[in-house]
């Protein structure tokens, strides 16, 4: 043993995959990297003295040659000094420093000629999609639609009858069910109807193979998949993973593709685009990184909730409960996402919609729908100190309805913080109380504080890396910090509740619009 008490204990091992040692030793506190020790005393050459597991072990069984080595060390006066929150200028150096080293080492492999080498896209007739899991269903596997995209982005004409594959009608005492392969593509993809969609027999081990015929051979430069989306309950007889191949040669470099499970909604588009011109180095399951960077004592910096640190998903909701004050309107000047390393993670107008939309949906005259430009697409533009609210989003306050903002990506994504800029142009229309979901599961639930003339954004913490860490003035507010309170004594109230939303009549709802002209 090295080192005071601290170093007295060992590790456990179940497990010598090297990936997996790889984190426990990322979050291994007493971890000081591979064998290192001021201490030149210490003979490190103890496997050679290790016992035989069991009576009747050949020695070279336990003698270390496969055995993964493990140790305990002293932490050094590095690794246990106090770090101090990062100031706002250290983080913009940083980001700033993170951006360009993610260009240089971002930069596109040339070929010899020096052009820049881009893979052709992959070519042929016969596209087979093999359905390996569910999202959790044991007896079923369906889908909504495929689109076969080609080399100018729009789907290739498939016909019904080039597409085949299982259905429930292949079970006995089964042979009139609707929901058959050529329903994949009928062309109605955003839909809950389940007579517009494919279903067939679920077999876990199994093969489950859809075939889709071209009528000669094309140029495929993605395919997009929309998940089974009948309803909420039934989303996991959607398809989890699977393999693709075109004229039996695998896409993807052979990997199976993660898709999302579909909403039960339509409140948003729910493809997912398969891009077969990408390197595929994200399609399997995400796998958590190495933490061996600086880190803060985030129960200090945040004591009020528990962290959810890094979270990763394909689908970012973030619910608005209510606005400071305004029972009508609510809305936000803008929304950033940064990943793992701090980088803000690029947004497109086509990942990000909100239910309901925007105030145009109050429009009665179907000709007026749209004029108004605080859509959710101004959410992502940048502009977050106009206070004409020109560049922010505005929707209604509905009866019985939550507000919701959907950030959808292709692929899981990993978030280190979420940067919400308050609505400025009316600051009672701003959202107060919030709660984040990824894929469906609540990561955060807080409050925003009014806009009070300051263009700041305030951030939702998912990491405790030292460098990612914001100034506490700078983080949103946990609930539980303020809370409206009835006390009773004897059933007698001593300080009454007040709402703090006046009460909601929609025929006194002001009209608002802001228009380009």
């Amino acid at each position: 043993l090295a080192g005071g008490t601290e170093a007295y204990g060992d590790t456990i091992l179940f497990t010598e995959k090297e990936e997996i040692l790889e984190l426990v030793a990322g979050y291994d506190q007493t971890y000081q990297g591979d064998i290192e020790s001021d201490d030149d005393s210490v003979d490190w050459d103890v496997t050679s003295q290790h016992p035989p597991a069991s009576p009747g072990c050949d020695d070279d069984v336990t003698s270390g040659a496969d055995r993964p080595f493990t140790t305990s060390t002293a932490r050094t006066k590095q690794g246990t000094q106090n770090f101090r929150l990062a100031t706002q200028d250290e983080e913009e150096e940083y980001l700033a420093s993170a951006r360009q080293e993610m260009m240089a080492t971002s930069e596109t492999v040339c070929d010899e000629t020096g052009g820049a080498a881009s893979p052709p896209p992959a070519e042929g007739r016969v596209l087979r999609l093999n359905l390996l899991e569910t999202w959790g269903d044991p007896d079923y596997i369906g889908l909504t639609a495929v689109e076969v995209l080609g080399t100018d982005g729009f789907p290739l004409d498939i016909s019904p009858d080039n597409v085949t594959g299982p259905s429930l009608n292949d079970l006995e005492n089964c042979s009139d069910d609707y929901r058959t392969p050529e329903k994949l593509v009928s062309g109605i993809n955003i839909t809950t109807d389940d007579t517009h969609m494919w279903m067939a027999p679920f077999n876990p081990g199994s093969h489950h193979v859809l075939t889709f015929a071209l009528s000669k051979p094309e140029q495929i430069t993605g395919i997009k998949l929309y998940n089974y989306n009948k309803s909420t309950e039934d989303t996991y007889r959607g398809a989890r993973r699977l393999t693709l191949t075109l004229d039996d040669k695998p896409l993807c470099g052979g990997q199976s593709v993660h898709l999302r499970r579909g909403p039960g909604t339509t409140h948003y588009d729910f493809g997912q685009v398969v891009d077969l011109s990408e390197s595929g180095g994200w399609y399997e399951d995400p796998v958590p990184t190495s933490r061996r960077e600086n880190t803060i004592n985030i129960r200090k910096l945040i004591p009020d909730y528990e962290v959810s640190l890094l979270p990763a998903g394909f689908v970012y909701q973030i619910h608005i409960y209510s606005s400071w004050g305004d029972p009508y309107y609510v809305g936000l000047n803008g929304i950033q996402l940064y990943d793992e390393r701090g980088m803000e993670v690029p947004l497109h107008p086509d990942q990000v919609s909100a239910i309901p939309d925007s105030v145009n949906v109050l429009y009665q005259d179907v000709m007026m729908r749209g004029g108004d430009v605080r859509t959710p697409d101004k959410l992502i533009n940048h502009v977050t100190d106009d206070d004409t609210a020109r560049n922010s989003w505005l929707a209604p306050l509905l009866p019985n309805q939550t507000n919701k903002i959907y950030i959808v990506f292709d692929f899981p994504v990993t978030v280190s913080m979420i940067k919400l800029s308050n609505y400025s142009k009316t600051p009672a229309r701003g959202t107060r109380e919030f709660g984040v979901l990824v894929d469906d599961l609540v990561v955060y639930h807080g409050m925003l504080s009014v806009h009070s003339g300051e263009h700041a954004a305030q951030t939702v913490l998912f990491s405790d890396l030292q460098h990612i860490a914001p100034l506490r003035s700078s983080l949103t507010r946990s609930c539980g910090i303020e809370q409206d309170v009835e006390l009773t004594n004897n059933k007698r109230k001593i300080s009454p509740y007040v709402n703090p939303s006046p009460a909601y009549d929609p025929a006194k709802r002001p009209v608002t619009s802001i228009i380009n002209i």
